[in-house]
């Protein structure tokens, strides 16, 4: 699964990494904060199923809290700003043990995580748009292996590519 978050009306560096990965990808995850954009370049990948929550700065009313089972694990998805993650991530590694996630997907601090909260994979994939740390644009990966082994990554874009730094 990728996961990408705060796009903020940007999409480039998005299509550019489905353009990579979609025939190796069987999902995409957005965190919100770009939710326009993203339903529309997921037009142009329709076999691809997409999953998507509402930021702070999303127009409308989409849901602010999402949850699924895929590869018989259950991902909590949300974008963040209602747990404080700006402050700290403690609501909202509460919030995932509550729920009895074996991952839990936000954004909203431009900055890219990666942590066990219990049993939980807590990631931040950081923004694919407008990063705020000493990390350029950037995307998650999950991954559920055949054996059930969950892993997650944090992918940046550098100016000879992508590279895996989390």
């Amino acid at each position: 699964m990728l996961v990408f978050s705060d796009s903020h009306r940007k999409k480039a560096v998005m299509k550019a990494v489905l353009e990579k990965t979609n025939k190796l990808i069987d999902a995409v995850a957005h965190l919100g904060d770009g939710s326009d954009e993203i339903h529309h370049l997921m037009l142009e990948y329709p076999s691809i199923p997409l999953y998507a929550v509402a930021g702070n700065c999303d127009s409308g009313s989409g849901q602010s809290t999402l949850a699924l089972n895929f590869a018989s694990k259950k991902i909590i998805l949300t974008h963040g700003h209602r747990f404080n993650v700006k402050s700290d991530y403690l609501r909202i590694s509460l919030w995932a043990e509550e729920n009895e996630a074996d991952i839990c997907l936000f954004g909203h601090t431009h900055e890219p995580a990666i942590f066990y909260s219990g049993r939980t994979l807590m990631m931040n994939p950081g923004s694919i748009s407008f990063p705020k740390s000493e990390y350029p644009v950037s995307y998650g990966v999950v991954d559920v292996g055949e054996n059930g082994v969950v892993e997650g990554s944090v992918i940046a874009k550098y100016a000879w590519g992508f590279k895996r730094v989390l």
